[in-house]
């Protein structure tokens, strides 16, 4: 703690200080010193109160008598609601709206008034205030563990905890991991998640609480409650809402040259203005899979909505400037990085902006599916949109004067024939699809708009307005809104030939979010691709002699020559039955190998319609087909492990795989989803029915697999010609298999659909069947290099991860002196410190990450041997000290089968928890060990292992057990035999239940003894009590147990996080008892402290006295 208060903490509160944040050092025993009555509180009312006053003025005076202030303060100090999420969303919505008191007479008619708690216009109104060691009490039922938390950092306005802040030395493995766990644990988010079985912490602090901060000093992140690690970012501006501030000035001012992520945080997102600029407009609470979630904006979207409004207010009007209106502009931030929350937070930013308030917004988008997406956030904001159903209502709509939120899809005046090839299974041909620059106007209006609206206090948002800037719709919509502010968002970049067009309809670019930024950030993850053709051949622009040659290389001249008569253009090629049917067997081969393992779901982007529906019969066919090939391998080759898997053929590797996953498999979808024509024949109505396709696509983002079976779905493939490839989100897509030409912003658009986060997913994967990836310089020509920076990499650029990661967790080892991976028992040694093991689990994670990216590859080969060996050590360590997390949970499937197998085939099931001293193969495992150095230290072990587990129920006799291991240790030195020996006297004592040092009387029934030990430790001053005085407390001890069993047996659930007033009711019954006893047995205070420990005991031992 000393190396994270010095080099983390004191900087933190010290750059604070320098923006006006009053600091007071905490204190773990006064709560009067940080401004509470009791260590139960964690607003500070008092403050609290006299800002109320001091805010909410009447002509310039203060009004408000103590029983409205009673009231404001009764509303957000008991907020009401059962969890974590629904209290924070309550005192959330009063921090920004206020809460309603009467009025006075006289004033607006005795009317209502509003007030409140934060004056979010004049930041200097309010009072900033730091606070360390804020140590806030455990409830009842929350308290077996830690009986109160002391966060490092709490930050408070006007008295109100909005920030809490962890503190981590940098020389700790993973420290912000750690912080963000203290936090998690501190806000019982632990318990929600289920990942440990005891209510832990206190919410209460945390229900008014909006940001939780993560800081090692060199890194930080911020989150909000309920998120884990992963969702935590960084952020990297420190410019604030007005546009003013410089990472150099911040710089000189705290005498850097160099911000850390720390300080670069504290200057951005804690300077007191931004602070209350963050929370005023860019948290929301969503819906998402059936919970609510709580979000932050992540920088970039802080930046772009900023820098909007900025350009917004102070840019020339169309009137100002003589020729266009320079108020808008372009937001390019790329795919998957949180361009249609950015739209909310702008809205939301707006309404509440004195000058942009009245402005009506019209957003453009041009399908459906992302209307739906951007309505369904949008009233996040407040507001409730309207939808323009065609044309006129999109004319009557923004003909209408004064402010509006307005959804106009072009999707609706789109002409069908031109939406996708119109081509038909009975077509005679299947035209070759038209280049970028072929492409006909989308979208068509019968004539031209009239003017419709003047007013200058419009904004027209453009959704991908790369891709709608030549459509009729938008023209004429910008035609009737001559002076209408206008601002075009994309996900990627706009192509080199059309800058300067794009710039003339828009404006200048207002903010850039990079393909290589989100990657970076953490916000995408990267894209690999692999190619599967010959040579590349087949690429758009290649002659159908290319074509054939790389497509049909198996057979000869004269076969050759056939084909082509047969195939006379490209587009039958692509579409031909034969063909699909042989890359559907490929794709399948490679999804069972490389992807179904993992549990993710894929995309097939088809060459046509007709090929689209001709792959979900191939597919099908091919299912059954490897099926039957799985089914038909000789035993040996079903029983091959994983090793020895990747050295096989990859024909032989998917159907092992198949074997393998056999019942999934069996079970597997697909579903093609391709739009209507108006010349489609009637049985066309099956797959372009759009209702259908809204719930085929809910059920591919469902996962492949679910604990709860009605939370997963066995669609796993949706096949496409053009649909999906845009405003589509599904990040349990983990492939994409292209095979059509496709370039620019189709191709940036398509390959995003796979790097979205989440579901554990380290990259996204794209399988080129028509060449695109071998020629994307070509695909991408168009852009600036700089722009798609990072788009696509090579899978074989994993490999220089995958050696560097390997070589980092040996060097873990190597660091603690070990030579050999052989010498397993040298290597657990090792592992002896518990920060060395929390590293080397850390890297061997990310090591068995890479792995399961590269693997079954060849290039993985080399490392599959240090794979097994340190997965072994690592189950070996955790049996051994029993606190390492299991392997398998967060580790690739494929990786997670080739290291279990090897770690179960040397005897360890990683699945089973590590053997405690109480199991019947306890002794088993002790005898393995190579000698008695090993063997007392899975002693050791395991008896701190025993006294952690149950060290609540009899806390008395299992502190004393530790104190007595501990000076046993000290004592024998490196006496191994002897200590052993020891050792084994100590476990034979535990499994007894009878300590040779225990003087507790052996009179009592059993399960009094830990209660008369509490009170023996608690009571009796002299260490061997006078007969009498044990007399009276074995009978104390009695009558108090009786009526905790009676208790407990009449209220069997009393431990619920529900019933805290009968736990607290418990205690106080406890208390009374001991009051009441003649003559005076303990004092007020040791009443109180006794009563508590009691109860605590109580609930670590309910099993044991529910069966009295």
């Amino acid at each position: 703690m000393g190396w994270a208060l010095s080099s983390v903490e004191k900087p933190f509160v010290a750059q604070l200080q320098g923006l006006d944040w009053q600091h007071t050092e905490g204190s773990l025993d006064d709560p009067a010193i940080t401004g509470r009555n009791s260590f139960s509180e964690v607003i500070q009312c008092a403050a609290l109160a006299e800002r109320l006053r001091a805010i909410n003025l009447r002509d310039g005076q203060p009004w408000l008598d103590d029983q409205r202030i009673a009231e404001a303060l009764a509303a957000i100090t008991r907020l009401g609601a059962g969890k974590l999420m629904e209290a924070n969303q309550t005192a959330t919505e009063l921090l920004l709206k206020g809460i309603t008191v009467d009025g006075l007479p006289g004033w607006e008619g005795g009317r209502g008034q509003t007030l409140q708690y934060i004056d979010w216009d004049t930041p200097a109104n309010n009072h900033f205030s730091v606070i360390n060691q804020f140590r806030v009490d455990c409830p009842p039922g929350y308290n077996s563990g830690k009986k109160f938390i002391v966060p490092d950092l709490v930050l408070l306005v006007n008295g109100i905890p909005l920030v809490v802040v962890e503190c981590k030395s940098p020389s700790i493995p993973e420290p912000l991991a750690e912080a963000v766990d203290q936090l998690r644990r501190y806000s019982n988010q632990r318990k929600a998640a289920f990942e440990v079985e005891e209510n832990e912490g206190n919410e209460s602090l945390f229900a008014s609480v909006q940001l939780l901060i993560a800081s090692s000093y060199d890194e930080a992140r911020v989150g909000c409650i309920g998120a884990g690690f992963a969702h935590f970012s960084q952020w990297k501006t420190v410019v604030g809402p007005d546009g003013n501030g410089s990472e150099q000035a911040v710089a000189e001012q705290l005498g850097k040259t160099k911000l850390s992520e720390q300080e670069r945080l504290v200057a951005g997102m804690l300077t007191p203005a931004h602070l209350l600029d963050l929370i005023r407009h860019f948290m929301l609470f969503m819906q998402v899979g059936g919970r609510t979630i709580k979000t932050v904006c992540r920088y970039q979207q802080y930046r772009a909505v900023n820098r909007t409004v900025t350009r917004m207010k102070h840019g020339q009007t169309r009137l100002e400037h003589g020729e266009s209106d320079q108020r808008g502009g372009i937001v390019w931030h790329t795919q998957g990085s949180g361009k249609s929350l950015t739209m909310v937070f702008l809205v939301r930013k707006m309404r509440t902006d004195t000058q942009l308030r009245r402005f009506k917004i019209i957003v453009v988008t041009d399908r459906k599916d992302l209307q739906s997406q951007l309505a369904a956030t949008a009233t996040l904001s407040g507001e409730l949109p309207e939808v323009a159903s065609n044309i006129e209502g999109v004319k009557a709509l923004a003909r209408r004067q004064g402010p509006g939120l307005v959804f106009a899809t072009i999707q609706k005046y789109r002409i069908p024939e031109q939406d996708e090839d119109a081509a038909t299974p009975g077509s005679a041909q299947i035209a070759p699809p038209l280049k970028a620059a072929e492409k006909p106007a989308l979208y068509q209006v019968s004539k031209p708009f009239e003017v419709l609206n003047h007013d200058e206090s419009i904004l027209v948002l453009i959704d991908e307005a790369h891709r709608t800037q030549a459509g009729d719709l938008q023209a004429n919509l910008l035609a009737g809104l001559p002076n209408c502010v206008r601002i075009g968002f994309t996900g990627t970049p706009i192509i080199m030939g059309n800058k300067k067009r794009t710039h003339e309809i828009f404006g200048a670019f207002i903010d850039q979010y990079t393909i290589k930024e989100a990657e970076a950030d953490g916000a995408t993850v990267p894209v690999l691709y692999e190619g599967r053709t010959a040579r590349g051949a087949v690429k758009d622009g290649a002659n159908l002699d290319e074509l054939f040659e790389d497509l049909f290389r198996e057979h000869s001249q004269d076969e050759l020559e056939l084909i082509k008569k047969k195939y006379a253009t490209k587009g039958h090629i692509f579409d031909a039955p034969a063909l699909i049917a042989d890359k559907a067997r490929d794709i399948l081969r490679h999804y069972v190998t490389n992807i179904l393992p993992n549990g993710y779901k894929a995309q097939v982007v088809a060459y046509s319609r007709v090929a689209a529906i001709r792959y979900f019969h191939a597919l099908q066919t091919a299912r059954d087909e490897l099926l039957a090939e799985a089914d038909a391998l000789p035993e040996s080759d079903k029983d091959l492990d994983d090793e020895a898997l990747c050295q096989r053929p990859p024909k032989l590797q998917a159907r092992v795989q198949a074997w393998r996953y056999r019942d999934t498999l069996r079970g597997l979808e697909f579903a093609p989803i391709v739009s209507g024509t108006n010349n489609d024949p009637s049985e066309w109505k099956t797959w372009t029915d759009g209702n259908k396709h809204e719930q085929l696509i809910k059920r591919f983002k469902k996962p492949l697999n679910h604990e709860q079976p009605g939370k997963a779905d066995p669609l796993a493939f949706l096949i496409v010609k053009s649909m999906l490839l845009t405003g589509f989100d599904a990040p349990i897509e983990g492939v994409m298999y292209l095979d059509r030409p496709i370039k620019e912003a189709e191709l940036l658009q398509a390959i995003a659909r796979v790097n979205r986060t989440g579901f554990g997913k380290r990259c996204g994967i794209v399988v080129d069947y028509y060449g695109v990836a071998n020629h994307l310089r070509e695909a991408l020509a168009a852009y600036a290099d700089e722009d798609i920076e990072g788009a696509l990499s090579s899978i074989k650029d994993e490999v220089p991860v995958l050696r560097d990661r390997h070589l980092r967790v040996v060097d873990v080892l190597r660091r603690q002196g070990i030579e050999s991976l052989e010498d397993i028992e040298a290597c657990i040694t090792a592992l002896g410190s518990e920060k060395v093991r929390a590293e080397f689990a850390v890297k061997l994670k990310a090591f068995l990450d890479s792995l399961d990216t590269v693997l079954p590859r060849p290039e993985g080969l080399p490392f599959v041997k240090d794979a097994k060996r340190l997965a072994y050590i690592h189950a070996r360590a955790r049996g051994r000290y029993k606190d390492l997390p299991q392997l398998g949970k967060d580790v690739g499937a494929k990786v997670r089968k080739l290291i279990d197998d090897h770690v179960i085939s040397l005897g360890i099931d990683p699945k089973i928890p590590p053997i405690q001293l109480t199991d019947a193969d306890f002794e088993k495992q002790l005898s393995r060990s190579v000698n008695d150095r090993a063997k007392a230290s899975e002693m050791e072990h395991a008896i701190r292992s025993h006294v952690r587990k149950h060290a609540d129920e009899d806390p008395v006799l299992y502190r004393k057990l530790s104190e007595r291991l501990n000076d046993l240790l000290k004592s024998m030195g490196e006496q191994w035999d002897q200590l052993v020996e020891q050792l084994q006297k100590l476990i034979n004592e535990l499994r007894s239940g009878q300590m040779s040092d225990d003087n507790s009387p052996l009179d009592l029934p059993e399960h009094y003894a830990p209660f008369l030990r509490t009170l023996l430790d608690v009571v009796a001053t002299d260490a061997n009590p006078q007969p009498a005085e044990l007399l009276r407390l074995k009978d104390v001890t009695v009558e108090l147990v009786d009526m905790l069993v009676d208790e407990l047996q009449s209220h069997r659930d009393i431990w619920s996080p529900r019933k805290r007033a009968a736990q607290e009711e418990l205690a106080g019954q406890l208390f009374d008892h001991l009051m009441r006893l003649r003559p005076p047995l303990v004092d007020t205070d040791t009443a109180g402290v006794l009563a508590d420990r009691l109860r605590d005991q109580a609930r670590a031992s309910h099993e044991r006295l529910m069966q009295l």
